[in-house]
């Protein structure tokens, strides 16, 4: 139950001010619980960032410069990445949505467009669960991968060490790449 409730939090806290992604809970679900009980918390965290998302896109619907500046508070989020936002939502949104997802643009940054916007909240919902939970999925199948090859090869010792270096390794470069480091 505890991880469903950290799935859940991590989900809304990450859709909306927070910036560790909630891969990093999940990647270790994977490890931990198997990866059949991470999809269920993939699954978990993907609707409450959707829903998170339903709520950010409300607010830039009503004062898109109000959340567009809130967003700016996100750690490694510039005015840069707002713009690139804005110009992927000139065509096939939900695609960049997901090609947002894979390459590090905070997903809460795409809710805030999509409400300025008026997306239809009916589409824009499904549509972030079934990319959130895309991303999320790959990520603990590849955790979950990893996992039992060092397992295979008689190294269940390096599986949290190598969880550990894989996050830090994606936070250095991703900071690395925003100029924060």
């Amino acid at each position: 139950m505890i991880w469903i409730a950290a799935a859940a939090l991590w989900g809304v806290a990450e859709a909306s001010f927070f910036f560790i992604v909630p891969d990093v809970l999940l990647t270790a679900a994977a490890l931990r619980l198997g990866l059949r009980r991470a999809l269920v918390l993939c699954l978990v965290a993907a609707g409450c960032a959707a829903l998170t998302g339903a709520g950010l896109w409300f607010w830039a619907g009503h004062d898109v410069a109000a959340a567009q500046s809130a967003m700016l508070h996100v750690p490694a989020v510039g005015p840069d990445l707002i713009a690139r936002v804005h110009g992927e939502f000139e065509s096939a949104w939900p695609l960049r949505l997901l090609l947002g997802a894979m390459s590090g643009v905070p997903y809460k940054l795409y809710a805030v467009e999509a409400g300025s916007r008026h997306i239809p909240l009916l589409l824009f919902v499904p549509v972030s669960v079934i990319v959130r939970l895309f991303r999320f999925a790959l990520t603990a199948a590849l955790a979950a991968a990893a996992g039992g090859l060092l397992r295979r090869f008689n190294r269940p010792k390096l599986v949290k060490p190598f969880w550990l270096a894989a996050w830090c390794l994606v936070y250095l470069v991703y900071f690395t790449q925003r100029g924060l480091i």
